[in-house]
């Protein structure tokens, strides 16, 4: 049974093999929306880090459109044959202009691509030949190459198994002579963008049915070349061949200059169109349907049984099984059995737990009394009086609202007793859509766990939470529950009583932590900025966890903030610098407005704090609240010393309601100097 927590550890597309891949691949629902490369223009790949870009590239590489496992291939895949390239950024470092000088570098650069895309064109070969096509197996053998190819790339017969036999020899004599230009002879050098299609012509020389065939190259993790290489990519991208285009991916922020190697730059709806993955899965709750397929296809590769018959793994990796897939039945069952195994606790169900579980019931007794003392009713009622068992909500609420000194005077226990003797009502203030309850019942959950820390948070339990806290990174989601599935197998072996496979929601809670305190700690290695964005990650949490400690709960769940419109232009260029390396690495979410047309124009922006973090600061991962900051004050939190920081921390919150000790022990900073 442990076999099933093991199969959420591979959460890497380039740790899976070429040909293994496709059985990996969960076609995403915008495929029925979208256009997927229907054209010729190039198509750049952004998303965040671990939202899938790598695994979308190689999805639409040979080794998975021509898979020997899918069955009835159409012949259009011929028309545009994925190859795929993620560049070896230390090697192309080297090909550098006071290295090599400008143009040789350049040139260099391009014979690189060259030889890497020609040795997956090779293979790509072999895909043909044992590709299941829907009219029947094509069988291309050895084809031949022209003179001019052969001529060019120096082969001893015209055929591509010499090709793909001295590709080898042609990397190794490229290497040597970058890595010591001077000792060795210059190799002769030849630009992809001509070699790819002149391949591509040979290849359609082969057969009839290759007449129409052409090449689309994928380039991965195209924000880590250097601004020369990316020129010419651009310009391959600018110039497209008939037989072959070029495609990149690159993090979302990390580039904002597409430059060619001329004065021109590539123009979105003219040179490329773009597919923003975390854009797309945030549609209509499309991300909470693939973590659960996505779920049910570990259960099933680690051959542990679940209950869901309308689930077919092999209906997941073609787009043609997607009107299966979209159907209101199949998704119902799909989402039913993971919330089953993974059941997430509803906030009336938690908070019956609060007011059985003792500790968590002192804590709200404590709550209550101490607004009870803020209005003026210490010796009139007692707290423990005003616990109602069979509403616990309304109790729960009530803590928060006796302790806003907006409610002085007002008969707040009055209107409770009557609420919990008359009931659910769509009028009472505490029980109607929009009243107290449905306001301030989650962050005041939120706050009376933050009070026992060691005790596991049910608030984070759960299928539909764990979505919430890694959505829109499949990654996450997957650690989350490796974690979890390692946990329950420890203590309870993944099993209730009857048999069923399924987490308890303590364990899954404690998994919701452990994952959180990781990846906030694995922040320190994000990039050449880590410590930055380590430091500014934990002022945010702090920030919101001001927030959330505050008994009267005033303004519940501020989790993500916003800068001032009129101030907009004021921020450093520190502070630019290290929040756009924070939305580079998906430290912050940013949701901005339509009209900003410059890359510092963030007027009417919201950035949010990754909500994978929020076990690990006991705050809010819904979007609920937010904290408009001036440009000043954005300046302090992003790059100013931590005396400022705590200066205006002590501005924007206001402590007086926290219980004791809690202001003082707040968290302090890593360091006392600036970032």
């Amino acid at each position: 049974m442990t076999a099933i927590a093991d199969a959420f550890l591979n959460i890497r597309a380039d740790h899976l093999a070429s040909d293994a891949l496709f059985s990996q691949f969960i076609v995403p629902p915008f495929f029925k929306r979208k256009s997927i490369f229907a054209d010729r223009r190039s198509v750049r790949i952004l998303g965040g880090r671990g939202c899938g870009k790598t695994m979308f590239l190689r999805y639409f590489n040979h080794g998975s459109s021509l898979n020997p496992i899918r069955e009835e291939i159409p012949e259009s895949e011929l028309e545009s044959i994925g190859l795929y390239l993620r560049p070896d950024t230390g090697f192309c470092g080297l090909m550098t202009a006071p290295w090599l000088g400008e143009q040789r570098a350049k040139l260099a650069f391009s014979h690189y691509v060259a030889l890497n895309l020609l040795v997956d064109a090779c293979r790509a070969v072999s895909s043909i030949n044992q590709a299941n096509f829907a009219l029947g197996r094509l069988n291309l053998g050895d084809p031949g190459l022209s003179a001019a190819l052969a001529h060019q790339l120096r082969l001893k017969e015209p055929k591509v198994s010499a090709l793909e036999a001295e590709l080898e020899m042609r990397l190794v004599e490229l290497e040597d002579w970058v890595r010591n230009p001077k000792a060795n002879a210059e190799p002769t050098l030849v630009s992809f963008a001509s070699v790819l299609p002149r391949l591509a012509g040979d290849l359609a020389k082969a057969h009839p049915r290759m007449a129409r065939v052409g090449f689309r190259a994928f380039i991965d993790e195209f924000e880590n070349l250097p601004g020369a290489h990316r020129e010419v990519i651009c310009d391959a991208i600018k110039h497209p061949s008939l037989q072959m285009a070029v495609h990149i991916a690159y993090k979302k922020h990390a580039v904002i200059d597409l430059k060619t190697s001329s004065d021109e730059r590539i123009v979105e709806f003219h040179d490329l169109t773009t597919i923003d993955l975390e854009a797309e899965l945030a549609t209509g709750g499309e991300f909470e349907l693939l973590a659960a397929e996505l779920f049910l296809l570990r259960a099933h590769q680690a051959d542990t049984p679940y209950n869901c018959p309308v689930f077919k793994p092999e209906k997941l990796h073609d787009a043609r099984h997607l009107e299966y897939r979209l159907s209101k039945q199949y998704r119902e069952q799909v989402l039913r059995c993971v919330r089953e195994i993974l059941p997430s606790p509803s906030a009336t169900d938690i908070s019956k737990g609060v007011v059985a579980d003792a500790p968590l019931r002192k804590r709200l007794t404590d709550m209550i009394q101490k607004g009870l003392a803020l209005q003026g009713l210490e010796g009139e009622v007692q707290a423990a009086d005003l616990i109602d068992d069979k509403y616990p909500q309304a109790s729960i609420v009530l803590g928060a609202v006796l302790n806003r000194r907006s409610q002085a005077k007002s008969d707040i226990v009055g209107a409770y007793r009557k609420a919990i003797d008359a009931g659910p009502s769509d009028t009472d203030p505490f029980f109607k859509v929009g009243g107290w309850i449905d306001n301030n019942l989650y962050g005041s959950l939120f706050y009376l766990y933050a009070g026992l820390p060691r005790r596991p948070n049910v608030m984070y339990a759960g299928f539909d939470r764990f979505c919430m806290l890694a959505d829109p990174n499949l990654r996450f989601f997957q650690a989350l529950c490796h974690a979890a599935l390692l946990l329950a197998f420890e203590r309870t072996n993944g099993k209730d009583m009857q048999g069923q496979l399924r987490v308890d929601v303590d364990v899954q809670a404690k998994a919701a932590r452990q994952v959180s305190d990781k990846i906030y700690q694995d922040i320190l290695q994000l990039g050449s900025h880590g410590v930055d964005l380590l430091e500014v990650a934990g002022r945010l949490g702090r920030l919101f966890q001001a927030f959330n400690r505050r008994r009267s709960q005033s303004e519940p769940e501020v989790n993500h903030f916003s800068i001032d419109h009129a101030e907009r232009h004021q921020l450093s260029p520190q502070a630019e610098r290290i929040l756009r390396e924070a939305k580079i690495w998906s430290v912050l979410y940013e949701e901005t407005d339509t009209k900003n047309k410059s890359d510092y124009d963030i007027a009417q922006t919201d950035l949010i704090l990754n909500p994978i973090y929020a076990p690990h600061f006991s705050i809010s991962y819904r979007k609920r609240r937010k904290v408009t900051l001036s440009a000043s004050h954005t300046d302090v939190l992003l790059s100013k010393s931590a005396q400022h920081y705590e200066a205006v921390l002590k501005e924007l919150v206001n402590f007086g309601d926290q219980d004791p000790g809690q202001a003082e022990d707040r968290p302090g900073l890593f360091g006392q100097g600036r970032l």
